[in-house]
């Protein structure tokens, strides 16, 4: 990806887990320890459990994620100066992959 935040990819991978049926949320292994949170860009496609240890192709857009710089204020926050959100981002999960089609290998 280098500098870019958002490319269209295809990627292939083994399905680590699936978080939720409806919308299509997964996780896909990146290798390396890393792993890449999926879901469908259409809310309305179900997809089984059982996909769970298959291997995928997914095209889609892939995303990093964006964090906030410290010197960056949140709307609503009502004392000044004090951070009352925080933004923690696992290292493995950097990377969210919105797939337009799904094929298993």
């Amino acid at each position: 990806m280098d500098k870019k935040t958002r490319i269209s990819i295809t990627v292939r991978g083994k399905v680590l887990r699936v978080t939720k049926q409806k919308g299509g949320w997964f996780e896909i292994d990146a290798g390396n320890g890393k792993v890449i949170a999926a879901h469908f860009k259409n809310y309305n496609v179900n997809i089984p459990t059982e996909l769970k240890g298959r291997t995928i192709i997914a095209d889609g857009v892939a995303q990093k994620q964006f964090i906030a710089d410290d010197q960056q204020h949140f709307a609503g926050d009502t004392v000044a100066g004090k951070k009352q959100h925080s933004v923690k981002t696992n290292p493995k999960k950097r990377l969210t992959f919105e797939v337009k089609g799904l094929m298993v290998d």
